[in-house]
């Protein structure tokens, strides 16, 4: 008898791109696994099918890692129920056994099934060389990008959940329920496998992506590599290395399923597969990215401007971006996602515009994690005053340094003045301007005002910034709003991958492999000039209140942590960081802080807000599985304090 597959999994739709023509397709509806295979179009869907399931970047619901940790924050619970933003929950300590949130190892609550994409992924590998009008190569290249697709499937669970079962195999629908019980394995036995499914899938892959119009998006040996990197970085990271927090969470051999024991050849390997991988980005061609003003500037734009215009272009460039290394072009920041991300009106002219959500609310919090202009953080600059940080403070009126970030003659608070160029690229405030691509001068950026009576003022019951801020940097400068809520967005896709975080990643590996070296400086020194900043060991010595903190790996760590955290900020980085590094415990039992954003007066819109008290305990680190899933397979362990 022919097997049955899941007309669910055939039928999966893929998002369609007018610029990337691999995303262009929806499968057959196509019940016969046979047929399935029958001829070249139809398998290529498959295949497609098997790159559908992954996880949303730009999803405000379905990404746990961009309202579960504490970089946003949401207006209200009545606006925005449990039903809308469950991530948001679980930032609100609300994760649970009965029904959790993100679900994506049963798929449900926002969250795709992740097991079911693994599963794809199996009978495409047992299929594949079934097609009858493919040469073998072209066969191989499939495979190869199935195998990574089942990798990266089991490491974004593992990520997750910690241990995982291995399903190497594909389970046939109709299996003896008691062969579909399968245990959890520990973490190192899984990274072994995971890995070793990257490097059967890198000897078939392309080494690039040539033909970016219809293939961006597809794996290559560079995304392989880069993404390796990751894996190793993630499994050498004190999570998973060395962790003693898990006392008696064994498997049914008594073996632990997070190894106690620390081993420093973990980061041996992680930064030598970093290193590969970087070496191979460059050959490549990928350099961090670098704007090129405009035809439509009449004047020369500041320095300032062009370190901030790159460091939003990096992330927001949707063609020809060098510094993208794997991207998923299934999820982009669409209208609706800009739109949360954009202040409620920057252009004054169109304040009565309702198409500008303006939701997307960054908190007091990662605001203060911004450098100084001289690149060292605000609590260690010994010419930053950061005892005043959150006294009310004049900008200068006429010509002055300040003029391109904030409004002359504006009165704003301490903490926004004097800030590295990344602040003033990411975050929209009260008495900020707003650079855009309709402006033939960044002189002439819009102003941005807060408080009640501005143009970025609350005017919706449900659509605002709770906290006084929004995210400038997911917003596309190319973007034009207009009247009668006329809204024109410049897509991009998620990046899963750019070339920043893989130079960071390999600061990270090396340092933590060897200790400080001008090869762990390099890396880190190549992002912040992108920016407009001197190295580590220059800012640190000539500002710093503690000048050799560069010098010891205890300390050049937490320059890279920082520095990862700024630098990728608001790209779903930051909530795994937190808690591969096991620092989540000390920066999410905090309060959510945001600004007086009903008042007009300056100093009661300057008071700060304690928004929601934070919790974040042991058990959080992992998430939970179902109470339903531990029924039907009384095999799984369920993870410690749940």
């Amino acid at each position: 008898m022919k097997r049955i597959i899941s007309i669910i999994a055939i039928l999966i739709s893929v998002c369609t791109s007018s610029c990337n023509k691999y995303m262009d397709i929806v499968p057959d509806n196509v019940p016969e696994l046979d047929n399935a295979f029958a001829t070249r179009i139809i398998a290529e869907r498959y295949l497609f099918t098997c790159y559908s399931y992954l996880p949303g970047g730009f999803d405000l619901q379905s990404n746990p890692a961009l309202l579960g940790g504490d970089e946003f924050w949401l207006n209200s619970t009545a606006n925005f129920g449990e039903g809308s933003y469950g991530n948001w929950y679980i930032a609100r300590g609300n994760q649970n056994v009965n029904s959790p949130l993100n679900n994506y190892w049963e798929g449900s609550n926002q969250a795709k099934n992740l097991w079911r994409g693994i599963r794809d992924c199996n009978i495409f590998l047992a299929n594949i060389y079934k097609v009858p009008d493919m040469d073998d190569l072209e066969k191989d290249r499939w495979r190869a990008e199935a195998l990574f697709l089942k990798a990266y499937y089991h490491y974004y669970l593992l990520r997750m959940y910690g241990p995982v079962h291995i399903m190497d195999d594909e389970v046939p629908v109709f299996s003896d329920p008691e062969k579909t019980q399968y245990e959890r394995r520990p973490v190192d036995e899984c990274m072994d496998y995971i890995v070793g499914l990257v490097d059967s899938a890198i000897v078939n892959l392309p080494d690039d992506i040539t033909a970016t119009a219809q293939e961006n998006g597809r794996l290559s040996k560079l995304v392989a590599y880069a993404m390796k990197a990751e894996m190793l970085v993630t499994a050498a990271s004190p999570l998973f290395n060395g962790n003693t927090d898990y006392p008696g969470f064994v498997n049914s051999e008594n073996k632990p399923f997070i190894n106690p024991v620390f081993s420093s050849e973990k980061w041996v390997k992680a930064a030598d597969a970093c290193k590969l991988a970087v070496e191979f980005a460059e050959t490549y061609g990928r350099t961090l990215y670098k704007w090129k003003p405009t035809l439509n500037l009449t004047t020369p734009p500041q320095q300032s401007t062009i370190n901030q215009m790159s460091y939003r272009e990096a992330l927001a460039q949707r063609d020809n971006n060098s510094e993208q290394i794997w991207i998923n072009n299934v999820s982009r920041a669409t209208q609706g996602f800009q739109a949360a991300a954009t202040v409620r009106s920057y252009d004054p002219a169109y304040v009565d515009n309702k198409t500008l959500t303006g939701y997307l609310s960054p908190t007091i919090n990662v605001a203060l994690l911004y450098y100084s202009k001289n690149g060292v953080p605000i609590d260690e600059d010994l010419t930053y005053d950061y005892g005043a940080r959150f006294n009310l403070r004049a900008v200068p009126t006429g010509t002055s340094p300040y003029m391109y970030n904030m409004i002359p003659g504006h009165t704003t608070v301490g903490m926004h003045f004097d800030r590295e160029d990344r602040f003033y690229a990411s975050l929209s405030f009260d008495g900020g301007r707003y650079f855009m691509s309709s402006h033939t001068s960044d002189a002439n950026a819009f102003n941005t005002v807060y408080r009640s009576g501005g143009n970025a003022a609350p005017v919706s019951i449900a659509y605002y910034s709770i906290t006084g801020y929004t995210p400038k940097k997911l917003v596309s400068y190319r973007n034009v709003v207009g009247s009668s809520d006329a809204y024109t967005v410049y897509e991009y896709p998620y990046p899963i991958m750019r070339l920043a975080e893989l130079y960071l990643l390999y600061a990270e590996a090396q340092n933590e492999a060897s200790g400080p070296s001008e090869e762990v400086y390099n890396a880190i020194d190549k992002v912040r000039a992108r920016s407009g900043l001197s190295g580590v060991v220059d800012s640190w010595a000539g500002y710093s209140r503690n000048p050799g903190k560069p010098a010891t790996k205890e300390g050049l760590r937490e320059i890279i942590r920082r520095e990862r955290t700024i630098e990728l900020m608001f790209e779903g980085k930051r909530f795994w960081d937190l808690r591969r590094w096991k620092t989540a415990t000390l920066e999410l039992n905090t309060n959510i802080l945001g600004w007086g954003i009903r008042e007009k007066e300056t100093q009661l819109f300057y008071r700060s807000v304690s928004l929601y008290n934070r919790t974040f305990a042991q058990k959080d680190y992992l998430w939970p599985l179902s109470l339903s899933e531990l029924r039907r397979n009384s095999k799984l362990t369920q993870n410690p304090g749940w």
